[in-house]
């Protein structure tokens, strides 16, 4: 080994690994720093460590994704469609070079999609899925230097009400249902309204999976089956439905249940079609006393933290705020004139009209 002046600077020239290892030459601007990045090559082939300059990474964010796609994405059920939507995203930010990704351009990405009329919530999920990429090839050591989509919180939103038919929507809704000439549509949106299963579950039910009084949901959502207990008369109708083997509903019923939520005059939020059946079953469930652990098993959730949603309408949610407020007396007096003026003001009203 030697450190030697040449013209331009001085030259380290050693074979840490002795004479039969790789020679590693450098020319470096003072003889400080050639003697420093010599104890450096010697200290890392002494524990076995890498002593040459990490080669730059050349690729692209495409190339992650489809990195992720190979060893992780081809496995998931929605897998095409997500390599899609990330190449898609990529191509937004001009597909830059991985390693130039910084938290900025990742927020300036979820501003343009903002601006294009893309809903929060989807932007959040954009985010999600750009940060499942980078944890995932972090996870496999296929990537090293950081994940800039991670320091990005996701936007606040607002929580909605969840849509659900009263009884007298139910009514009507069968009513027209009973008018459609899709021999599947009553049946499906009947074991969605009893079951809380989504409307895919049951359009692609097999009829392998009625048995004992109980339907058994597989290729659900989370990949996890689910069996739940049937009324009587459902169970039979549907034995008699169609044949015991293979699809029990083969004719798409969609367009037909779409036709009938129109007819029965019901109104939806945008998104809530024929979900509207499933928040329907749990937010019955929890009105009519059901506890919020079994309805989670029901619906086959993961986390509680979904199911909570409907905890609001339990009759005995948060009856406690009244147990335990403050006593305090309401003034007759000022009841008794509220009253009067409030049968007052209806009187007037309908001398009014």
């Amino acid at each position: 080994m030697t450190i030697k002046k040449v013209k331009n600077g001085w030259q380290v020239d050693v074979r840490p690994n002795g004479v039969g290892g790789k020679r590693v030459r450098k020319t470096l601007p003072s003889q400080a720093k050639a003697k420093r990045f010599e104890s450096y090559v010697l200290g890392q082939a002494a524990i076995g460590e890498p002593y040459e300059p990490k080669k730059r990474d050349k690729r692209r964010l495409k190339d992650l994704i489809q990195l992720w796609y190979n060893y992780h994405g081809v496995s998931l059920k929605d897998g095409n469609r997500r390599y899609s939507q990330l190449n898609a995203l990529a191509d937004m930010m001009g597909n830059p070079l991985a390693t130039t990704i910084t938290p900025a351009d990742a927020t300036q990405l979820r501003q343009k999609r903002l601006e294009a009329g893309i809903t929060p919530n989807t932007v959040n999920h954009d985010q999600a899925h750009l940060r499942a990429v980078f944890n995932k090839l972090i996870k496999l050591d296929e990537w090293s230097d950081g994940n800039p989509f991670a320091k990005v919180q996701p936007l606040r939103l607002n929580e909605k009400e969840l849509s659900y038919l009263t009884p007298e929507d139910i009514s009507a809704l069968f009513e027209a249902l009973d008018d459609s000439n899709n021999p599947d549509v009553r049946l499906i949106t009947h074991l969605c309204l009893v079951t809380g299963a989504r409307w895919s579950e049951a359009q692609y039910l097999r009829a392998e999976m009625l048995r004992n009084g109980r339907v058994t949901f597989t290729g659900t959502k989370n990949g996890r089956n689910r069996t739940i207990p049937l009324p009587q008369d459902l169970y039979q109708a549907l034995l008699a439905h169609g044949p015991r083997i293979g699809r029990l509903f083969p004719n798409p019923a969609y367009k037909a249940f779409s036709t009938a939520i129109l007819k029965a005059g019901i109104v939806l939020p945008t998104g809530q079609r024929t979900h509207v059946l499933r928040h329907t079953f749990a937010s019955h469930f929890m009105m009519n006393g059901g506890d919020v652990l079994t309805l989670q098993k029901i619906l086959g959730h993961q986390t509680i933290a979904m199911t909570m949603r409907y905890a609001h309408l339990s009759p005995d949610h948060l009856a406690d705020a009244i147990k335990y407020a403050p006593k305090i007396t309401v003034d007759k007096k000022w009841t008794q004139e509220n009253l009067q003026e409030g049968k007052a003001g209806i009187s007037d009203t309908k001398k009014g009209t």
